[in-house]
This record gives C-alpha cells, sequence and structure tokens, in this order.
C-alpha cells in the first residue's frame, strides 16, 4: 500500500502491472465481441410484446413508459427515462423497441467486459485473444442472452455493473499514474447513481468498490482538493436525481401508478420495493441446499453451455489471486453478493440476478485461458498455444451459443401479442375483464393503456385491487365503474365480482381462485365469460 501511495504522490507512470501503456490500446477485440453480440441478439430478438424468459413485466414498463406512468417497484425511473425516450423517438412497435433497447444494452456490457479483460490481462502475450474469449462467453451465455431478447432492466443492469468496474479499472490506472483519478472517480459515482435508478441491487457492488479502494484510500485524500472529493458524491447524487421522475410521473396521474410517489408514504413504498421485502433472503432453510445445487448446475451451463468454462473460469480465478490480489477480491465480492442475493431470493426467477457473477466468471475465464495459452506455448510451442486459445476463444463460445439457441431464440415468438389480440377480439363492449397474472394483466395494459386499444374495456387486476392507489386510478381511467363506488372507494372485491357480473359483460383471463366462486362460467376464446347464477 505504501508503494501505491508513493506512486500516486510522486505521478510515477511506469506501473505496469496496473495501468496499461499509452502504446497499446487496441479495441477490436470489444468492436468484435459487441458487434457479434448485437448480431445475435438481433436475430433471435423476439418482435414484440413476449412473456419468454421471465419476461411478463416488460408489459408493464412499456405501458409505463407510453403513458408517462410509474412501474412496478422499485419504479426503474433511470430505464423508465431511456425507454420513454427509445419509444417516443425510434418508429415502430414499442414492445419491439424496448426489446432492442435490451439488446443493445447486452452488446454494449459485453464490448465494455470485453475491453476490461484485456486491460486486466496486463502485458501478457495473448491477451487481445483471451479477451476476445471472455467477450463471447458472456456474450453466448443464457443469462444475459436471454435478457437481452425481451424488453427487462437487467441487461441495463449488467452494462452498470461492467461499466462500472470498467470506470475504476482505469480509475487505478491513472491514480498510480497521476493523471486525473478523479474524473474516472466522479464517473463512477454518476454511473451508480444512475444504475441504482435501473436496479437497486446495484448496490451489491459496493462491498467490491470499497475494498478496490481502499489501498489507496489515504493517498487519494492528500493528492485531491476538498472539492475534488466531493466530486464522486456529487455524481452519485445527480445520478439519484432520476427518481424525481417517480413523483412527477405520479401527478399526472397515469393509467399505471403504482404506489402513488406523489406522497412522501407512496413514494418510500415503491422506491424501496416495500412490496417485495419478504422475498428478499426469504427462501426457508431447508430449501437452501436445493437453491446451492440449482445455482452449481446454472453455472456450469453459463460458460460454453458446459462444466469445461467453470473448470477454466476457476482455474482463471486462482491465476488471478497470485497476480492481482485487489481485482480477485472485487470481483470475488462482487459475484458472490449476487449469487448470496440470487439464492436466498424466494422468487422463481431469482436467476436474473446472477448476470453479474457471470460477469466475473467471465473474466475469470480470461484468465485461465491465457495462462492455459502459456502453459501449452512453453510446453508444444506457440503455434499449439495459438490453436488452443482458438478452440477455447471460439469453440466454446460457438457450442454454447448451438445448445442454448433453441431456448434462446424468440424470432417467431407470439403468445403474449395472440393472447392480446384475440382477448380485445373476443371482449363484448364495456366488458370488465378480471386478471390475476402478470401475463394477462400486463399484456393487456399495454394494449388497453399503452396502445389506447379497446378504450371501452376495463382490465381489473385482483391482486391489486385491495391498494387505495390502484382503485384511485381504476376510477379516475374507467368512469364506468362509479356506479358501484361509494365516496371514491369501490366495494370489497367479492362484492364488485357480483355487482360486475350484474352489470357489464364480466370476464375472467387465467385462474382466479376464489374470486368467482358462485358465478357461472362459459369458456369463450382465450377468456371466460363470467355470468350470475
Amino acid at each position: 500500500m505504501q508503494i501505491a501511495e508513493d506512486r500516486l504522490q510522486k505521478g510515477v507512470h511506469g506501473a505496469q502491472a496496473i495501468a496499461e501503456p499509452g502504446a497499446f490500446r487496441s479495441t477490436w477485440p470489444a468492436l468484435i465481441t459487441g458487434g457479434l453480440a448485437l448480431a445475435l441478439y438481433a436475430r433471435t430478438l423476439a418482435p414484440g410484446l413476449t412473456w419468454a424468459h421471465n419476461g411478463a413485466d416488460g408489459g408493464d414498463l412499456l405501458t409505463a413508459a407510453l403513458t408517462y406512468g410509474v412501474p412496478h417497484p422499485s419504479g426503474y425511473p433511470a430505464y423508465q427515462l431511456l425507454l420513454a425516450s427509445a419509444v417516443k423517438l425510434v418508429p415502430g412497435e414499442p414492445a419491439r423497441v424496448g426489446n432492442w433497447l435490451s439488446a443493445i444494452s447486452a452488446a454494449l456490457a459485453v464490448a465494455l467486459l470485453t475491453d476490461l479483460a484485456r486491460r486486466t490481462l496486463a502485458e501478457q502475450r495473448w491477451r487481445n485473444i483471451a479477451a476476445l474469449a471472455a467477450g463471447l462467453i458472456f456474450a453466448t451465455s443464457p443469462g444475459l442472452w436471454s435478457q437481452a431478447v425481451i424488453t427487462e432492466v437487467y441487461t441495463l443492469n449488467a452494462l452498470a455493473v461492467v461499466l462500472l468496474l470498467w470506470l475504476m479499472w482505469r480509475w487505478r490506472e491513472a491514480a498510480i499514474a497521476g493523471r486525473r483519478a478523479w474524473l474516472w472517480l466522479t464517473s463512477a459515482g454518476l454511473v451508480l447513481g444512475l444504475g441504482l435508478g435501473n436496479h437497486l441491487t446495484l448496490a451489491l457492488m459496493l462491498p467490491g468498490l470499497i475494498v478496490w479502494i481502499w489501498p489507496l484510500r489515504r493517498a487519494i485524500l492528500r493528492q485531491g482538493s476538498r472539492q475534488k472529493r466531493v466530486l464522486p458524491l456529487a455524481g452519485l447524487a445527480l445520478g439519484l436525481a432520476t427518481y424525481a421522475y417517480l413523483p412527477w410521473a405520479a401527478s399526472r396521474v397515469p393509467p399505471v401508478n403504482w404506489g402513488d410517489p406523489s406522497t412522501p408514504a407512496g413514494f418510500v413504498w415503491l422506491a424501496s420495493g416495500a412490496i417485495y421485502r419478504d422475498l428478499v433472503f426469504g427462501v426457508p432453510l431447508d430449501y437452501l441446499p436445493g437453491r446451492l445445487v440449482a445455482w452449481a448446475t446454472e453455472a456450469g451451463r453459463q460458460l460454453g453451455g458446459g462444466a469445461w468454462g467453470a473448470l477454466i473460469a476457476l482455474l482463471g480465478l486462482w491465476r488471478l489471486e497470485r497476480v492481482d490480489r485487489a481485482w480477485w477480491w472485487t470481483t470475488l465480492l462482487v459475484a458472490l453478493a449476487y449469487t448470496a442475493y440470487a439464492i436466498s431470493y424466494n422468487s422463481a426467477d431469482s436467476s436474473v440476478y446472477l448476470i453479474p457473477t457471470w460477469a466475473m466468471a467471465s473474466l475469470w475465464f480470461s484468465q485461465g485461458v491465457a495462462w492455459i495459452a502459456q502453459r501449452i506455448a512453453a510446453w508444444r510451442g506457440q503455434r499449439w498455444a495459438v490453436a488452443g486459445l482458438l478452440v477455447l476463444a471460439v469453440g466454446l463460445p460457438l457450442i454454447g451459443a448451438a445448445r442454448h439457441w433453441p431456448q434462446m431464440d424468440l424470432s417467431r415468438d407470439r403468445a403474449a401479442r395472440d393472447f392480446v389480440e384475440a382477448a380485445l377480439a373476443t371482449a363484448a363492449p364495456r366488458a370488465v375483464i378480471l386478471v390475476g397474472g402478470d401475463e394477462p394483466t400486463f399484456a393487456l395494459w399495454y394494449a388497453r393503456y399503452g396502445l389506447q386499444q379497446r378504450s371501452d374495456v376495463t382490465p381489473v387486476n385482483v391482486h391489486l385491487y385491495g391498494f387505495p392507489w390502484y382503485q384511485a386510478s381504476l376510477l379516475r381511467h374507467h368512469p364506468v365503474l362509479a356506479a358501484v363506488a361509494s365516496e371514491g372507494t369501490l366495494p370489497p372485491l367479492e362484492d364488485f365480482v357480483a355487482e360486475a357480473a350484474r352489470r357489464w359483460p364480466l370476464y375472467r383471463a387465467g385462474a382466479l381462485d376464489g374470486v368467482v366462486a358462485g358465478l357461472s362460467e362459459a369458456p369463450d376464446g382465450v377468456l371466460v365469460r363470467l355470468g350470475a347464477p
């Protein structure tokens, strides 16, 4: 630590193990992996609204973007601002634009990870090809790929994770070389704030980032002025300012207005994700062994579709501990934090929280590939080393892409779109459609509020019905419901359903246990017509 501080104070520019020489700044591996990743995602992109890959939330996010509304907790304000801009500026179906936003975010994450891997390999001879291997193995990992072809927040979160690490690496380079270190640290603060405005799990990066900064803490404080020390916090605050979008959007009383964050209580409920709080570390202890087995199985299929990629990543982790202990700790803590969160999060789709873990494993993979190439070169010569590199850098990603293609390819997926079209074609004028699950709810919201189709139809989610903010939204955007309301409040759900069956054409989409007891049922296409007994 003292050596690092001395170098920082004296402005030494020769820290070869950490800072990259200015004469060697090749970007071709990043350009290749980013371009190939974007081509892969474009070919397998969902054509519109989709439920695949646990992507039902896309309907909610898109509806909120189209109406300047507030989606489900935590509101995702940074993502909403970006998505709303994209769907307004880019022609075409909004759902496809949202899918493209995910694909571009994922491809940028792949390109940045490739460049980060190249930098962390320092002066190793085959670092460009080893970095290429890291980018391709990450691009074809089913975790990232599955989210890159649908409208969701997780590829933007992956981009924030990789960008943070890239900026912090550049910060250490600049800090040891005495070159504008505060610019990189301020940029990292801004990205952290914006990233938290996309997904709160970015806070899981903090332990790893603290470990990365800690060895140079005293030297940084001595070198920077008081104003410079405040800049990273100012960047963080500026990024977090995106949360001001939520009360502004809520004040416009949009049709999608989760929690109504125009009030302080509503804002805290939404931004803190209070509705999901019981899911965090909510897996019962007796379920944890099964979760760990599932994680190990998932790890085996992420890097090249088999165990070899995971073994090479573990080899790289072992190697990294010997060449850069600080980076080893940083990447390991990031991977462990996201792994612990995903394993203990009590939901069926918690595997999406592991994408940053697979990013760290891809960085380790590049270290393992470079080490293997060195061993082959020492044993059989450079030609064999190059052949081995090509097998690992290209062969394993190709195997993974081939194995996962059938599940990842959504280019012909129309299930959500067909449901919406059939439901709206079936529903009688002034129909009320009862929904419970995310898939029919958000798909109908997207059509009814986002695309403004069938303005006479009233979708009612039975699970949200008890929230005052949801009832207020229903009454404001469906004045017909005022006929059964009293002093701005709808009756209890059971009474509402019974009254709706007498007043309007009533349907349900999907199973609604206990809600429609006592009503007659008649299948009607994708819906079920309900009537008074």
